[in-house]
């Protein structure tokens, strides 16, 4: 069976690496299953860039930002060494962006969730992973879950795996 592929939004992202989080024990896990190829882990540069302002700025960091040396090191240690598939905007992306933003009448900010939508879509990804479900309700061919719902799905594929194995 081939390996899910998950877009990770940002905010799995930032709880991942936030252990004061009461999102962090599942999201943490979600991203150990990319690094660790179990998953195929997608990201977009844009996802990296909200994860530089965040873990830069001190209030979301609650007085204690990281570095920007500290970051670049994160980065390049967990999402720019080849674990995740990393997308660009790109014509198509961006025109995509705007066709969804229409049908699902999107306004002021949202477009960016469109955006990382469009971009998943573009990636072809399983699903998309957040915990602002209702953030990418509407946009076809897109499934949002949660983190646990896709440990589960990963644990519950690598059981048939498993069962699959012991029959043959």
């Amino acid at each position: 069976m081939e390996k899910i592929k998950v877009f990770f939004d940002t905010n799995v992202l930032v709880y991942a690496h936030d252990e004061l989080s009461p999102f962090h024990k599942e999201s943490a896990e979600l991203l150990d299953m990319a690094i660790e190829g179990v998953i195929e882990g997608v990201i977009s540069e844009q996802n990296l860039m909200e994860l530089y302002r965040i873990f830069t700025n001190s209030t979301a960091m609650r007085g204690n930002p990281l570095t920007p040396v500290a970051v670049k090191l994160l980065f390049e240690e967990t999402y720019l060494n080849g674990s995740f598939g990393l997308i660009y905007p790109t014509r198509d992306i961006m025109f995509k962006t705007i066709s969804i933003a229409s049908a699902i009448n999107a306004i002021s900010a949202k477009i960016f969730d469109v955006r990382i939508a469009a971009q998943a879509l573009s990636a072809n990804v399983t699903y998309l992973v957040t915990y602002n479900i209702n953030d990418i309700v509407g946009v076809e061919g897109l499934t949002s879950m949660l983190p646990g719902e896709i440990i589960t799905v990963v644990q519950g594929n690598r059981e048939g795996n498993n069962d699959q194995k012991s029959q043959e």
